[in-house]
């Protein structure tokens, strides 16, 4: 999350290498606020994943040699209150964990952010589950940003914050927006209208519904900025190339898979993986690791295949690569999963139970009417982290008759399920939570999987006995 005070420009660079974001540029006068979880968490440091595209085929588009970069930014602003309870800004070098009041300069008129920009990706949930939950002193700053008229522009998932900053209702209720595609679900249970193009203007609010071509300069212009230009290097990054080794899980050299299935003994289970681009790698080894274990028969199913693109039988697909985590047991590493799109998937088919991975495939599933419908005729869900919110409009949340079940999910997406949240359960991280129907089984973090799978796999085999 960036703010910025006075006017201000897009912090761009040369694609190629490990960028490290200056923070302030004397030359033109500029100053750039970035605001996260500070100090001591990583010594106030924050890093963006290494090739994990939210639209992956729109940004590649951008630029092919957009590739192997990490950007590192510094928080030098912390989100916070005076002594005398206004929301207020602290300066990182005066910031103290234990007196967070000390140095706190109250948000004004004559102190105040222009403007504050959200990007997307998981980045947002991030925020929402530590910086900004329950309706910290960080939330109050940002609406106090809001009432003194700063402009807020949100790229894909960024606007997940600010649907999430109110606990009763968004302070963007009744207001209009770009949201990621295929998500007007989350503008609808928020009170916020869909704006039916890639940007969308409303006021101080600016959103765009993914980073591409269609949205990139009209972003750009909506901010009054100028585009970043390849051949003029930013004097706001400092460039540094290093190279670091990440192993990858490829499925499709499993013993006994074939095409996008792994097979086993025809008597044991059969059950859906649903696993796309940018999944989690801890979840989608975990549970495609237990599955293999038990012999069940494994069918890996990604979004459906839009129409026109000549019917493609097989999609690979790519993992987040993870760096390292303390959630983690895992570490540099990714998976590679042969898929086969929803759409094309023998529709006799009957599976004994599903899963889904977490990471950022469950957006390119949501509203996907193939899934949904082999989500509705399977008689056991289980998804984690991330993954619940492929199950929205499906009868696991959505039942056209009785009660949703007990769930949880990654916390940063609670304001996903913001109409359903009288089922949603809040849980420490690493936890699961199995509805009393004992078929609809979730887990809230990538160290929740094992378990997750494990339970939702005995109910599987007890229901095929």
């Amino acid at each position: 999350m960036a703010g910025a005070a006075r006017d201000c420009s897009w912090p761009c660079s040369s694609p190629y290498d490990e960028l490290c974001s200056s923070q302030k540029n004397e030359a033109s006068d500029e100053q750039y606020v970035f605001l996260g979880n500070p100090p001591p968490f990583n010594g106030g440091w924050h890093f963006t994943a290494l090739d994990d595209f939210e639209h992956a085929l729109e940004q590649r588009r951008l630029d092919p040699r957009w590739k192997g970069i990490r950007i590192w930014h510094k928080v030098n602003y912390v989100l916070s209150t005076t002594v005398s309870g206004e929301p207020a800004l602290v300066p990182k070098e005066m910031f103290d964990p234990k007196n967070k009041q000390q140095g706190a300069i109250a948000i004004s008129e004559s102190f105040k952010l222009t403007t504050v920009f959200f990007t997307g990706g998981l980045m947002p949930h991030t925020l929402n589950a530590t910086l900004l939950s329950d309706q910290s002193d960080a939330c109050a700053a940002l609406i106090r940003c809001m009432e003194l008229g700063t402009r807020f522009a949100a790229i894909g998932h960024g606007l997940d914050v600010l649907l999430a900053l109110g606990k009763d209702s968004s302070p963007i209720r009744g207001k209009r927006a770009a949201v990621f595609p295929n998500q007007e679900h989350l503008l609808q249970i928020h009170g916020v209208e869909a704006s039916g193009d890639p940007l969308c203007i409303d006021g101080t609010l600016v959103t765009a519904s993914f980073w591409g071509q269609a949205t990139m300069q009209p972003f750009f212009a909506a901010v009054n900025l100028e585009a970043p230009s390849r051949s003029s290097p930013s004097l706001r990054a400092i460039r540094r190339s290093t190279t670091e080794t990440a192993f990858c899980f490829d499925a499709a050299k499993m013993a006994h898979c074939s095409g996008s299935c792994l097979t086993s003994d025809p008597k044991a289970p059969t059950v859906a993986f649903f696993v796309d681009d940018v999944a989690d790698p801890i979840e989608t080894y975990t549970i495609i690791n237990h599955l293999t274990k038990l012999q069940f028969n494994v069918h890996f199913i990604s979004h459906s295949e839009a129409e026109g693109c000549g019917g493609t039988k097989m999609r690979r697909v790519t993992s987040e690569t993870v760096w390292g985590n303390a959630m983690y047991a895992l570490k540099d590493c990714c998976c590679e999963v042969p898929t086969l799109p929803a759409n094309l998937v023998d529709t006799t088919l009957r599976f004994d139970g599903f899963f889904v991975a977490g990471g950022q495939c469950p957006y390119y599933m949501i509203n996907d009417s193939s899934i949904r419908a082999i989500m509705d005729s399977t008689p056991i869900a289980a998804a984690v982290c991330h993954g619940p919110e492929a199950l929205i409009g499906t009868k696991w949340l959505h039942p056209k008759e009785g009660e949703v079940g007990k769930f949880v999910s990654y916390y940063g997406a609670w304001m996903s399920f913001r109409d359903v949240l009288h089922a949603y359960e809040r849980k420490k991280p690493g936890e699961i939570c199995v509805d009393a129907s004992g078929r609809l089984f979730t887990g809230n973090a990538p160290n929740a999987t094992s378990a997750m799978v494990e339970r939702a796999c005995d109910a599987i085999l007890a229901l095929t006995k």
